[in-house]
């Protein structure tokens, strides 16, 4: 992703709470029909780090939504893409 460009969609969660999210990434894996969405909301853990996190994007009529992971194999199997990912991108 090119750092000066900022991809952000404004998503609903669970609780029907609007808000902004900057998308790193989007991507599937094999096996699920998801579209899962990696993403940050700017939070720094520290001066070098930001939280990002990974969710299932729901893209609805209204809009886009982001649904918890709640099967521990889909779980294992996002979390090894995104060690992929993040080795091929260094």
């Amino acid at each position: 992703m090119d750092n000066d460009l900022t991809n952000t969609i404004t998503v609903v969660d669970e609780s029907g709470n609007n808000f902004n999210i900057e998308v790193l990434d989007i991507f599937n894996v094999e096996g699920y029909e998801n579209d899962y969405v990696l993403y940050t909301r700017n939070i720094e853990v520290d001066p070098e780090n930001i939280e990002a996190y990974v969710s299932i994007l729901k893209n609805d009529n209204d809009g886009y939504s982001l649904i918890n992971i709640e099967d521990n194999n889909e779980w294992d199997i996002v979390q090894k893409a995104i060690l992929e990912m993040e080795s091929i991108n260094g």
